[in-house]
């Protein structure tokens, strides 16, 4: 698989999300300009990205919406990503209840929680198992991405079980930072400063 920027990865999937709902819309092609008025971004950005998965689209006519999606897909979503939850509080249970993984290409595999009263359970269709078990339950469902969803004072313990279990992929909505090794790409989602930004940006 061609190696991309993180950035143009992320990029990638918000146009292949646009890309399905102007299918659903019966649209069949598509300009830069207006992918650039949905997403937000720029024409030149997005001609920048797409040009990297080789010739695509026409001048002055646009891409083939179908040829264009499968053409990202092929590059940036050529399987289902198989993730694991670690922590079944509250935004745990949301996140598992989210219906759009599915439809992503993302599949939540197993959940792991330390409380006794939740292991054994299922939250749709999801699995909890004791974190003990994490380790050898991570293995065997051929997890890649582990999803840190527990308050800020376990946070490094359970990123600590996330690499311990050999995983190099970290969603941490911990409100704190974590150490991980060089080889783990970690990406934080502070929803707190997520809406602070916007609220800064608004401001300008």
């Amino acid at each position: 698989m061609k190696k991309f920027s993180q950035k143009t990865i992320s990029r990638s999937f918000l146009y292949i999300r646009t890309l399905e709902q102007l299918i659903r819309a019966g649209e069949t092609l598509v300009s830069s300009k207006k992918l650039a008025d949905i997403t937000g971004l720029t024409d030149v950005q997005i001609r920048k990205d797409i040009s990297n998965f080789g010739k695509v689209g026409r001048p002055r006519i646009g891409y083939k919406i179908t040829e264009l999606k499968k053409i990202l897909e092929d590059f940036v979503l050529q399987h289902i990503v198989h993730v694991s939850l670690f922590g079944v509080g509250n935004l745990g249970s949301a996140i598992l209840k989210y219906p759009g993984f599915h439809q992503e290409k993302v599949e939540i595999v197993a959940a792991f929680e330390k409380d006794k009263r939740k292991i054994g359970k299922k939250i749709n269709g999801v699995s909890i198992y004791s974190v003990e078990d994490a380790p050898r339950v991570v293995s065997k469902m051929h997890t890649e991405i582990g999803i840190i969803a527990v308050p800020e004072e376990y946070a490094q313990q359970v990123a600590d079980i996330i690499v311990a279990c050999g995983l190099h992929g970290i969603i941490n909505f911990s409100p704190v930072s974590i150490n991980v090794p060089k080889d783990v790409s970690v990406k934080n989602i502070d929803l707190a400063i997520e809406f602070l930004s916007l609220y800064c940006e608004m401001q300008l």
